[in-house]
C-alpha cells in the first residue's frame, strides 16, 4: 500500500499539539505509560488487587463512603444504566432540562411518566421552581446535570438534591464534566447516584464510567431488579462482592485510571479544585479582554471546567488549528452559536490557558 494512504495515530492527530476541547482531554505521559503496560488476565490476583485499589481511590476522589461502581463503557452507559435501574414503567420522574444532556435523561426513562423543568441554555435551573414542583406531587426520581457541557453552565445540585431527598426522591446527577475538577460531595449534597466518566476531569481515554451509589439507591434498584444486562449495576455490585466480574473488564483502561487517580491524590483534591478555578478565571478574563462575550448569563453559573463563548467569529475553531490548538464548537441548538474551550483535568494548566488565549487572539486578527 502507498505510504500516504496509511492512517495511524500520528496522522489522526495531525498538527494538533494541545487539546483544549471539553472532553476528551489531554492525557498525561504517566497515564499513557500505564495504559501501555502489558496485559494480564483479569482474575490474576495482582489485577484484582489493582481493581480494588482503584475503587478505593475513586471513593477518595468522590469524597464519599458510598459504594462506587466502575462500568466498562463511556459515560452515557452509566447515565442510562442509572435511570433504567431506578425507574419502572409508570414511575414519575422530575427531569431538569438545562441543555442537551439534561434533556437526554428522558431518552433513558422508558415507560416512566416525565415532568420537566426547563430553563434557557444560558441559565441554570431555578431551585425555588424545583421546590414548588416537588411539593405538587410525588416523584420516584429526579435527574439533573451538574455541568451542562454544551453551554458551560453549572446547576446548584447540592440545593436541588437536598430538597429532593427531604421528600424521599432518588437523585441522579450527571457529574461527568465536573467530578475531579469541582468540589462536589455526593453524600452531603444529597446525591444518590453521582455519575462521572474517565475522559473528562480524570484525564483518561474515553472508556470507563463510574457511579457512586447510596444505600437508598441500592434499595430502589432491588425494587426494579434490572439483571442480566450490560446496564445492570446490581450485576456489577454482586459480582465484585465475590471479587469477580460479570464481563471482562477493560484492563488497560483500569491501569490508566488508577494512575490518573494517583496523580490527583498526590496533588491533593483542594489543590486540584483551586487549579481549575485559577485556569477558568484566566480563560474568562482573556475572553472578555478580546471583546468576546461569555455564553452563560452570569459568571456565577459559569463552569470551572469548560468555557462557552457567544457568537463566535466564523471559522475561528478551524483557524485555531493553525496554531496547533484544538477547541470545539457546541451541539444541538447551540451549534454555530457557541464555541467552547475545555480546561479540565490535565489540560487545566495556566500555560495552556496562556497559549490558548494567544492563539485565539491571533485567529481573531
Amino acid at each position: 500500500m502507498d505510504q500516504k494512504h496509511i492512517i495511524n495515530a500520528d496522522s489522526a492527530r495531525g498538527s494538533i499539539k494541545l487539546l483544549m476541547t471539553p472532553g476528551p482531554t489531554e492525557v498525561s505521559p504517566r497515564v499513557l505509560k500505564a495504559l501501555s503496560s502489558p496485559l494480564v488476565h483479569h482474575y490474576y490476583s495482582g489485577f484484582i488487587e489493582l481493581f480494588d485499589d482503584t475503587i478505593n481511590k475513586l471513593k477518595r476522589v468522590y469524597q464519599t463512603k458510598n459504594d462506587v461502581v466502575i462500568l466498562q463503557g463511556e459515560g452515557v452507559l452509566a447515565l442510562e444504566a442509572s435511570v433504567r435501574s431506578i425507574l419502572s414503567k409508570g414511575d414519575r420522574l422530575l427531569l431538569l432540562n438545562s441543555g442537551p444532556f439534561g434533556k437526554s435523561f428522558g431518552d433513558y426513562a422508558k415507560g416512566a411518566e416525565i415532568d420537566e423543568i426547563a430553563c434557557p441554555q444560558n441559565e441554570a435551573i431555578d431551585v425555588e421552581e424545583v421546590k414548588r414542583k416537588l411539593d405538587e406531587r410525588e416523584y420516584r426520581a429526579l435527574t439533573v446535570v451538574h455541568c451542562e457541557t454544551p453551554a458551560g453552565t453549572m446547576n446548584d445540585v447540592k440545593s436541588i438534591c437536598n430538597e429532593a431527598k427531604k421528600r424521599g426522591v432518588i437523585t441522579i446527577v450527571d457529574a461527568v464534566s465536573s467530578l475531579g475538577g469541582v468540589d462536589i460531595k455526593p453524600q452531603s449534597s444529597g446525591i444518590d447516584l453521582c455519575i462521572t466518566a474517565s475522559q473528562k476531569c480524570l484525564s483518561c481515554p474515553p472508556s470507563l464510567s463510574m457511579i457512586s451509589v447510596s444505600d437508598d439507591a441500592w434499595e430502589a434498584m432491588e425494587r426494579v431488579g434490572l439483571r442480566g444486562s450490560y446496564l445492570s449495576i446490581l450485576d456489577w455490585r454482586d459480582a465484585w462482592d465475590k471479587k469477580s466480574f460479570p464481563y471482562t473488564p477493560f484492563i488497560s483502561e483500569i491501569y490508566a485510571l488508577n494512575e490518573s487517580l494517583n496523580a490527583i491524590l498526590e496533588e491533593g483534591l483542594q489543590n486540584v479544585f483551586r487549579r481549575h478555578k485559577r485556569v477558568a478565571d484566566c480563560i474568562r478574563k482573556g475572553i472578555k479582554n478580546l471583546g468576546l462575550e461569555l455564553w452563560p448569563e452570569s459568571e456565577s453559573i459559569a463552569s470551572d471546567t469548560v468555557t462557552a463563548i457567544k457568537s463566535p467569529p466564523k471559522d475561528v475553531v478551524k483557524k485555531m488549528e493553525n496554531y496547533g490548538i484544538l477547541i470545539a464548537g457546541s451541539v444541538g441548538e447551540l451549534k454555530g452559536k457557541v464555541i467552547r474551550i475545555g480546561h479540565m483535568g490535565y489540560s487545566a494548566q495556566l500555560a495552556n490557558c496562556f497559549a490558548t488565549m494567544e492563539a485565539l487572539k491571533r485567529s481573531l486578527e
